[in-house]
């Protein structure tokens, strides 16, 4: 079995020496821009109780409702319920700058997502899969 993991291990190896891509300082370095003005990808992993997930699709629609019609820094927002667990989802949103995503928390609509959607939480439950990602522009284009 070992044998057979040589290959790709080595292919991999080959290809980074290649690229020139063996660390994240390249990338890093090769991005002079602050921050704060990167767009933000966030995902985070929320349970509910059972008798609260109706309720957190119908919270959580009608504050994506605000936010499409009222931030246009919000390029992403979405809400995914698990397969394997119905109380189990999954929520990414995408801003165009760090303020846009402090602006959002400010307002009304999602204070009162969160704050109508606290006590149906699963105080339990430990999130792996939670993450913040901050893209520099141009990062991503296609030459």
């Amino acid at each position: 079995m070992k044998k057979y993991l040589i290959f790709p291990a080595t292919g991999l190896f080959v290809l980074i020496l290649l690229t020139g891509c063996s660390t994240n300082e390249t990338l890093q370095e090769d991005c002079s821009h602050n921050k704060d003005e990167m767009r933000v990808v966030m995902r985070f992993e929320i349970k509910v109780l059972p008798e609260g997930v109706a309720f957190l699709k119908q919270s959580f629609d009608a504050c994506k409702a605000e936010v499409l019609a009222k931030e246009p820094g919000c390029l992403d927002y979405s809400l995914f319920q698990s397969y394997n667990d119905s109380t189990v989802f999954c929520i990414t949103e995408t801003w165009a700058t760090k303020a846009d995503h402090d602006a959002h928390m400010q307002l009304e609509h999602t204070k009162k997502h969160i704050a109508e959607t606290r006590d149906i939480r699963d105080t339990s439950f430990e999130a792996k899969g939670n993450y913040v990602y901050w893209i520099c522009p141009g990062a991503n284009e296609v030459n």
